[in-house]
């Protein structure tokens, strides 16, 4: 008994413990997920796969030297739309293909490369946050969690999205926990960076604000100089998109798609296929058409003008929730539970929707069983605070599992914990987590 106690302390030392076992899941992790989209997409043009309208916006970009998108989006009519999306995305996209000739698999090994970042970023939190077992299992089990495995190599923003918004989060707590202000205006920074991979996370930017306001209101003066740090970092990197939006578009805005994104959730034909049948698109459709045939000549008079086109959709969508209270309210429900049930969405192969349901659940099981030892932890704030700030955009607006795929970097820190627990005694007796 001895000796195998003995031989176990060794092995966890070798693969838990050390830097070499922790360099090698990252690698292959990495080679693995550049690997095999390499391997899927030999017969395709990856730039017409996935959401190719970020590969339009850069393209413009190269060519052109503005960041628009030509010939309407969604609801939209327009021959240039300037800000129906954020520009860090398609930026990223114009410097990997300015470098690389456009080379596919050059784009494949970059976002590779950022999805094992964000695999680092889980170990990193966990082990500053718990311990060195845990942080293995933690970034073992998002490293080869099926959804962010296949997905983060895709023509899609989340890889570099789900990267910010867990190097936002390490931020504040390293914040939170030294009390030095450098870090909080990092932590400005890096939420700057997410809002302009994705506008949506501007309220989870504000959200988590709100909680760092809360976590030191007993010093007044401390708390206003660091959420200030934190507000000027985040400004630096707003501004010039707000500026830039000002001069072409009128307003200082994010993003000109938040009346449209409202008008879709909130119609006669939302539900046609959203949210398993088939992605929101294919209702937006089927909506557009109703609104031609109905709604023809005020669609006329306003295309064209991104501006007013995102004011007469939002007007469009308030009404339609005044005069379905009930209906937006139980809408709204199940549209949160889309988020959080763990079934894909949209639907896909069987092999695919099992596979996210069961490694979901597993993740989101094992997290549940570290919610004792962490539950009064400032990371558990963090995590339960953008949570809560998903289901409330999901309620508002609409959210598929892609939406809410940049929380599961957080569920694996929490899983990785709860498993640490199940597996090793001397996790179990540990003396106390660490509060930040």
């Amino acid at each position: 008994m001895a000796a195998r106690k003995a031989n176990d302390s060794t092995l966890k030392k070798a693969i838990f413990e050390s830097r070499i076992g922790i360099l090698s899941l990252l690698f292959i992790s990495f080679a693995l997920k550049a690997g095999l989209r390499l391997w899927l997409i030999r017969h395709v043009n990856f730039w017409e796969t996935g959401y190719g309208l970020y590969y339009k916006i850069a393209h413009n970009f190269l060519t052109t030297g503005g960041l628009y998108l030509q010939g309407g989006h969604s609801l939209y009519i327009a021959d240039k739309l300037y800000a129906v999306r954020t520009p860090l995305y398609p930026l990223f996209i114009a410097l990997i293909a300015k470098l690389s000739n456009f080379s596919a698999s050059a784009f494949i090994i970059a976002e590779a490369f950022i999805s094992t970042l964000t695999v680092a970023l889980v170990y990193k939190i966990t082990k500053d946050f718990f311990s060195t077992n845990a942080a293995f299992l933690s970034a073992f089990l998002y490293a080869f969690y099926p959804y962010a495995f296949i997905h983060d190599t895709q023509l899609q923003e989340n890889v570099l999205y789900n990267f910010f918004s867990l190097a936002s989060v390490m931020c504040l707590l390293f914040a939170i926990n030294k009390k030095r202000g450098l870090l909080f205006f990092l932590s400005g920074l890096v939420l700057g960076a997410a809002t302009l991979t994705r506008a949506s996370h501007l309220m989870h930017t504000f959200s988590l604000i709100v909680l760092v306001l809360f976590i030191l209101r007993k010093n007044l003066k401390e708390v206003s100089r660091y959420a200030g740090l934190i507000l000027i970092g985040l400004t630096l990197v707003l501004s010039p998109w707000l500026i830039r939006n000002k001069r072409l578009l009128g307003s200082f805005t994010i993003t000109s798609l938040t009346g449209g994104t409202l008008a879709e959730a909130h119609n006669e034909f939302t539900f046609r296929y959203f949210p398993y049948k088939g992605s929101i698109d294919q209702s937006t459709r089927l909506y557009r058409s109703y609104l031609h045939e109905t709604r023809d000549a005020e669609l006329k008079a306003i295309a064209g003008n991104e501006t007013l086109q995102n004011k007469w959709f939002r007007n469009l969508a308030v009404d339609y929730i005044v005069k379905h209270k009930k209906q937006t309210l139980m809408r709204g429900v199940y549209k949160v539970a889309v988020n959080f049930l763990g079934i894909l969405s949209p639907l896909q192969s069987p092999a695919k929707n099992w596979s996210y349901f069961l490694s979901y659940w597993l993740l989101t099981l094992l997290a549940l069983k570290s919610l004792p030892r962490i539950k009064h932890t400032v990371y558990f704030k963090l995590f339960l605070t953008l949570c809560l700030s998903q289901a409330a955009f999901s309620f508002i607006f609409w959210a598929h599992s892609s939406h809410r795929g940049f929380l599961d970097p957080m569920l694996a820190v929490s899983a990785g914990i709860g498993l640490a627990l199940f597996l090793f005694s001397s996790e179990k007796h540990a003396c106390t987590i660490r509060t930040f």
